[in-house]
């Protein structure tokens, strides 16, 4: 670069979100086979995307790394709140190092990385304004309670804006949005003159001025539209070097002060394979040399305030723009013509019925809700003050119980209501979360997406039910999501959809199975006393067949009383009666659950905890197994036959067995004492299965490794159990084994790089030998 030219700002924004996924009966998210190996999409996009962005590997020529980035530290993004809370639920640590990038950018640049994002990702622009309000005040106060100071600006979903929603953001305090280019209808020049663009993209170089229908002012970001373009379809993320050049020759060419885009975070990681490592090397890139300044909107937005105004397109029908639908906002509420494939003879009318259906209920719960806060808090409370109160309470940042309290300090209520008021603020929660945005944004009504919206609608009915005398909510729901039809005459209608949903166990009942089925099942230090939003307040016998429990919704606070009855014997199916006792009203409903009715995910850790009691060896019996099966391979290697067939089939079963138990609760403690063991185990398994027989012995080591790098960010590195690292990769990896290292590598590099220091008399030379076995280039010592 020429000495005298300075380096450019540039901003690189993530949007990253996922809708809320959880069964809104018992709060747990489904098994989703699609995702598969993991259980969920949220699994599977936080590992390659979320998790992968707080640990990006920069490597060598020789393919070892180098160091890892932190990416949240030198990127704007934002996080949806719905993600923020699995995130926190599923993953504290990775969110924690998330929080920590943005104070790291607050320490560097004088203001955060992070914007915050209206709730659960709704269209603003076709939101009511009391809707549209609560979603942003859910979405700042998330942000705030989270990061720990108030947001600056703020990600509308799929850049949905219109004046009424530019106003809002101005009566908040937002100080800026990031838009689309492409919905920018004018701009003003230096004169003072609007300039029509006439279907050219907005300037990106520098902030705009918008106003609100009532005089409010925001300033709006337009991003590069080619280098979004490039970066989520052009594939620039698959080499940095390339991305670097783009980058430069938009410098050169165009000559402005900032250059930043705004795409999918999903992008870096997920939608592009290892996209989050092509952002690293970027980075390193732009440190490494004086082309450009890595910053973010509120930093350069208080170098360089808006002085200049621009002018929004106004959409079909006057209902705003957005950067996903080229009509405007139409995408969610109508057939526009924009979707995501599927068949050619397909289309999206099922879109109108859809949002009209939820219109429909949201009205007639609006009404119930009304008239319920006016009789509990007569008048001194106002509706939409009350449901912008519950939002730390929807992002799991505050108990309702915590939340009840405080109401009551400034809004007495008469306590037998607490169960009322929690139902009518989950019944609006659920009323929102039915228009999230993806429900209509693909390509059927079919979807998973659209099917979720369907089934919070029904969740909001189910907590109004008792409220709504007027009618039947659920009747009515049904008659409208009737004319919204799937494309695939087998998929029916929205109505079939919503009868699908309803055929499934309520909560109550789901938890009592579980509660049941684990003191049934599991080993007495598997029990669980939570399942979701249920917690097990008593479990008891009143005689050999008949179990009597007591659970209650933690979010709702409705208690249950309930009753089971074991399987008749001789049956062959898992059997059981439940009657359950709804302690609030005293309603009662009974059923009789066998196996079928188990949802997958249950399933699958019931599986695990049959495995767990299946596989729990006391070391006598380990060392015992591991001396049998030695002797079997020495007699068997001079035999010319297979002795004893069964006793062969046997052998591996035991092995399997053995090392399962041996790696229940981690080798660490007595590898000594276990490690010959472990060797003729492993010997004896790799050499009497076919090679697709091992992928349970990969996952247990892969297993391992979490448990070890859990561990050491725990207690951190000391020579005994760098030893066992290394010992333990030696002999798998001699087996051909190759565990997968990502977690424990995230946990070690930290000692590596100087940022945590190893217990006191710890082997310097050890930890440079841990590091190469885990594939770091230990010259970053």
């Amino acid at each position: 670069m020429n000495k005298k030219e300075k380096p450019t700002d540039l901003i690189l924004h993530g949007h990253f979100y996922q809708p809320p996924r959880e069964n809104p009966r018992t709060g747990i998210i489904g098994k989703q086979l699609s995702a598969s190996p993991y259980p969920d999409w949220n699994e599977k996009i936080y590992s390659d995307c979320y998790n992968a962005n707080v640990h990006s590997r920069y490597l060598s020529g020789a393919r070892r790394i180098l160091s890892m980035t932190n990416n949240y530290e030198y990127i704007s993004f934002n996080f949806g709140p719905t993600l923020l809370s699995w995130l926190e639920r599923m993953h504290p640590e990775t969110l924690s190092l998330i929080i920590e990038a943005d104070k790291r950018s607050v320490e560097r640049l004088g203001h955060g990385n992070a914007m915050a994002q209206s709730f659960n990702h709704s269209i603003l622009p076709l939101c009511s304004e009391a809707e549209a309000r609560a979603q942003i005040v859910w979405g700042l106060k998330d942000f705030s309670l989270r990061f720990g100071r108030d947001a600056e600006g703020m990600w509308l979903p799929e850049t949905a804006i219109n004046p009424m929603v530019i106003e809002l953001l101005s009566e908040y305090g937002l100080k800026f949005v990031i838009l689309s280019p492409w919905q920018c209808k004018s701009v003003e020049n230096e004169n003072g003159e609007m300039v029509e663009l006439n279907g050219q993209s907005a300037p990106y170089g520098k902030p705009f001025i918008l106003s609100g229908e009532k005089g409010g002012t925001i300033s709006a970001f337009f991003y590069h539209p080619s280098l979004a373009e490039g970066i989520s379809f052009g594939h620039l993320l698959r080499d940095a070097d390339n991305l670097y050049a783009r980058l430069l020759t938009i410098k050169r060419e165009e000559k402005q002060n900032l250059i930043h885009t705004a795409t999918d975070g999903e992008i870096y990681g997920h939608h592009e394979p290892y996209g989050d490592m092509a952002l690293a090397a970027l980075i390193k890139k732009v440190h490494e040399r004086s082309d450009f300044n890595l910053t973010n909107y509120a930093t350069f937005l208080e170098k360089h305030p808006a002085t200049l105004h621009a002018q929004l397109h106004d959409g079909e029908e006057n209902k705003g723009t957005s950067w996903s639908c080229v009509h405007g906002v139409s995408r969610w509420y109508k057939d526009c013509g924009c979707h995501t494939g599927g068949d050619e003879s397909w289309n999206q009318r099922w879109r109108t019925p859809l949002r009209l259906a939820f219109d429909n209920l949201g009205k007639k719960i609006d009404t119930c809700l009304q008239k319920e806060v006016q009789r509990i808090f007569s008048g001194k409370l106002k509706p939409q003050q009350l449901v912008e109160m519950f939002g730390p309470v929807i992002s799991n940042l505050m108990p309702m119980e915590e939340f009840l309290n405080d109401l009551y300090r400034e809004y007495p209520f008469d306590q037998k209501e607490r169960t009322t008021i929690a139902s009518l603020l989950l019944g609006m929660q659920y009323r929102h979360f039915a228009y999230t945005s993806c429900g209509w944004f693909f390509n059927d009504l079919a979807g998973l997406e659209p099917r979720q919206n369907i089934v919070y609608a029904l969740m909001a009915v189910d907590l109004y039910k008792g409220f709504c005398k007027e009618g039947n909510l659920l009747e009515s729901l049904l008659a409208d999501l009737k004319l919204a039809k799937a494309n695939r005459k087998q998929d029916g209608d929205g109505e079939d959809l919503a009868l699908e949903d309803l055929g499934i166990l309520p909560g109550e009942i789901e938890a009592t199975l579980y509660f049941v089925l684990n003191r049934r099942i599991a080993l007495e230090e598997d029990h669980e006393d939570r399942y979701g939003f249920f917690k097990l307040e008593k479990f008891d016998f009143k005689d050999e067949k008949t179990q009597i429990l007591e659970i209650s919704n933690q979010i709702s606070l409705v208690r249950y009383q309930c009753t089971v009855l074991d399987p008749e014997p001789g049956r062959s199916e898992l059997t059981y009666t439940l009657s359950l006792r709804n302690m609030h009203n005293g309603d009662i409903e009974s059923h009789f659950i066998d196996s079928e009715d188990i949802p997958p995910r249950m399933r699958d850790e019931l599986f695990k905890l049959i495995d767990n009691g299946i596989c729990r060896l006391e070391s006598t019996e380990i060392k015992r197994i591991a001396k049998e099966i030695h002797h079997y391979a020495s007699l068997a290697k001079a035999t010319p036959y297979l002795p004893m067939g069964s006793l062969y089939q046997e052998n591996i079963g035991s092995c399997l067995r053995a090392m399962k138990s041996l790696f229940r609760y981690g080798t660490l403690p007595l590898w000594e004492e276990f490690k010959q063991s472990f060797i003729i185990l492993i010997g004896f398994y790799v050499k009497y299965t076919k090679p697709t027989d091992r992928d349970i012995i990969q996952r247990l080591f892969d297993s391992e490794m979490v448990y070890l790098a859990e561990k050491i960010q725990a207690y951190g590195l000391y020579n005994k159990n760098i030893r066992f690292i290394l010992e333990f990769l030696q002999i798998v990896r001699e087996h051909s084994f190759q565990p997968d290292l990502t977690q424990i590598q995230h946990a070690v590099y930290p000692f590596l790089n100087g940022d945590k220091k190893a217990h006191k008399n710890t082997d310097s030379g050890l930890i440079n030998m841990l590091g190469k076995s885990l594939n770091f280039d230990i010259s970053i010592n």
